[in-house]
């Protein structure tokens, strides 16, 4: 299936404009994809990290230190079949740099995103690989 916004489900084109949204760095934009009260979660986070955020205001917080550490851009994005239009499974890939060590940054990730009957995202799972970020976060001479 070609990937067109009339052909996503609400949950697909959610996805779509997280990953969109979030490496253009516009937050306020990012944030309204979001219930007020939506839960996300880092079920790979290491210890000491943030594993779950709950909230819109939170959210927006939390990732903008994610758009002021890297300059990302998406590479691919391939949607799982669900049984739910209001749930999506996608596979993807970011590429881009660590804004403070200049070095390359690249991430696989698989997302679950679940909205409501207003599209809006009321849970978003996002499983990525956390040593992927510390290695582009460490500098070259540590």
């Amino acid at each position: 299936m070609t990937d067109t916004i009339e052909t996503r489900t609400p949950a697909q084109h959610a996805a779509a404009e997280h990953l969109r949204l979030l490496t253009a760095a516009d937050l306020d934009a990012w944030a309204a994809l979001f219930a007020t009260d939506a839960t996300f979660t880092f079920p790979f986070a290491p210890p000491g990290m943030v594993t779950e955020l709950h909230g819109r205001e939170a959210l927006r917080a939390h990732m903008r230190g994610f758009t002021e550490t890297f300059d990302a851009r998406l590479v691919d994005l391939t949607y799982i079949a669900t049984a739910s239009s209001q749930v999506a499974v996608a596979r993807g890939k970011l590429d881009g740099t660590a804004r403070p060590t200049g070095k390359r940054f690249q991430q696989d990730f698989i997302v679950v995103v679940h909205t409501d009957a207003d599209g809006l995202v009321t849970r978003f799972d996002d499983y990525w690989n956390p040593l992927a970020a510390v290695e582009a976060l460490t500098p070259a001479d540590a």
